[in-house]
């Protein structure tokens, strides 16, 4: 039988046309696919990470600020925790008489808004301390997500999933960008008190969240209760006036003058050098460049905050001190908005906090006083009367701050499941909306306790500052002494900063 050629050889072009119509489109496919994720990764780029980063797994060749560490790790990146003291000194308790005893028919439940590993991994060791399983009030951590770094979240899954009865997993849906309104929704349970914690809570005082719970109970007109925060424009200047921020400058230094080490303690390092200090006249403060000193330039890649001397002490040689003076001439508006965005202020703050840790001195924040609020409490707080009943003449509500319907930040806060679910839709500036938009509305005040005192790490704007100091080796360092269980103890995550490796 013959074979017609050119039928043949049409028959081979029009499957050779298939097969690459097939593979252009797969590989469109593909691209698209990298595009997308690559896309959504990056609308949630979290502080300590680069752009690069994201489109490798791979830890960067040379270490960065924001990832690599002050501790003595080898050169890859591996670390054996120190010895601890079996006499390691314990945090004041201001408890009261007879110690913390978690109330009977509410629940407590941990809220985490999570996007990044490096403080939460230590936030842990804070979060299993207040466990009720432990001893402490929470009785279960949500980790309310709202990332979508791989990296991150496989994190997240493998801490859970060593604590399953305790630590969950939630979604945050609809949610994307900056907004966090919806992540609400799901958290209206009754009788719950929820405490909301961002992720780069890098300090909380073992009696911050017993007090909230408290005081949430006590005092249960205000609509929220927010903790004390350090690192924040409203609060830290209140810590300024009442004496609990201390006199640090960035060190003078241009490269790393101290090996590397496992250590919080601000004692450790010397004193800010006297000759390094800035001439600066008050009566000339106008022609100054104030700038730069509160925006100053960062130095090398974990850097320290100094102590100046006693002998030299002037608060207002310090990017706080200096913002304040500035304050006198721009307005308090502009003092509170340098607070919030330099990242100079941002480390007095903690280094300060690090300062009052080592002195054993809290009480240097309470700064707040009792407040009597209506008597006719509201419909939505008429469910906790009962509770209320059962604390009376029980701690809570000593020192109260009322925010007086000024924004304040929502780092941590304590609110009733029945008092959320009356108030949805939150509005995507959840912030705005629970501090100020709602208490205005349903005249209940947002008020702070100035006894729950917690650290938070940095706002967006201080992000790229902050991460070039060592404070989250410091944070991780005092977690590790102070708070971590011997089994639970944390490593970096980085390789060791440029300059360190050769120093004795």
């Amino acid at each position: 039988m013959a074979v017609d050629r050119d039928l043949v050889l049409h028959y081979l072009q029009h499957r050779l046309i298939r097969r690459f119509i097939v593979i252009g489109i797969i590989v469109f496919g593909l691209i698209m696919v990298i595009f997308e994720v690559t896309h959504h990764e990056l609308y949630r780029t979290a502080p300590f990470e680069r752009l690069g980063d994201l489109l490798s797994s791979e830890e960067p060749e040379t270490p960065v600020a924001g990832k690599c560490t002050t501790w003595p790790v080898d050169a890859k990146g591996r670390y054996t925790p120190a010895q601890r003291n079996t006499t390691t000194p314990s945090l004041k308790s201001y408890a009261p008489e007879g110690g913390w005893k978690k109330p009977e028919g509410i629940r407590i439940v941990a809220l985490v808004f999570y996007g990044r590993k490096r403080t939460v991994d230590f936030l842990d060791c804070y979060l299993q301390q207040n466990l009720a399983v432990n001893g402490g009030y929470v009785d279960e951590v949500r980790f309310m997500v709202h990332t979508n770094n791989e990296d991150d979240l496989k994190y997240l899954k493998n801490l859970v999933s060593q604590r399953k009865s305790q630590y969950f997993i939630v979604e945050s849906g609809s949610c994307e960008g900056s907004s966090y309104g919806c992540i609400w929704d799901s958290v209206i349970e009754d009788d719950t008190i929820y405490v909301k914690i961002d992720d780069d809570i890098i300090f909380i005082h073992p009696d911050a969240i017993p007090q909230l719970v408290h005081t949430r109970i006590a005092a249960p007109h205000p609509f929220a209760v927010s903790a004390n925060l350090v690192n924040s424009p409203l609060t830290g200047y209140e810590h300024f006036h009442v004496g609990a921020i201390h006199a640090f400058r960035p060190d003078p230094s241009d490269k790393p003058s101290y090996a590397a080490a496992e250590s919080w303690r601000p004692s450790d390092k010397s004193p800010f050098p006297a000759s390094k200090l800035p001439e600066l006249k008050i009566s000339k403060l106008k022609s100054i460049a104030l700038e730069d000193e509160i925006y100053p330039q960062t130095p090398y890649t974990g850097h320290p905050f100094l102590l100046i001397s006693d002998s030299h002490f002037d608060l207002m040689k310090t990017p706080m001190g200096l913002n304040y003076l500035r304050g006198g001439e721009k307005g308090v508006e502009a003092m509170y908005e340098a607070a919030w965005k330099s990242w100079a202020i941002a480390s007095q703050q903690q280094y300060s906090l690090l300062k009052n840790l080592e002195d054993n001195a809290m009480t240097r924040y309470f700064f707040g006083s009792p407040i009597d609020f209506p008597t006719n409490i509201t419909n939505s707080s008429a469910p906790v009367l009962k509770y209320q009943a059962r604390n009376k003449g029980g701690p809570g509500a000593e020192q109260l701050y009322n925010t007086q319907y000024k924004r304040y930040n929502l780092n941590f806060v304590a609110l009733w499941g029945h008092d959320i679910r009356r108030s949805l839709p939150i509005a995507e500036d959840d912030e705005q909306d629970i501090t100020v938009t709602i208490p205005k509305r349903m005249r209940r005040p947002f008020v702070i306790d100035t006894r729950a005192v917690v650290g938070h790490l940095s706002f967006y704007p201080q992000h790229e500052g902050v991460k070039t100091t060592d404070l989250l080796d410091r944070w991780r360092s005092f977690a590790n002494e102070m708070i971590c269980a011997p089994h639970n103890q944390k490593k970096p995550f980085d390789r060791r900063c440029p300059g360190f490796e050769d120093l004795k």
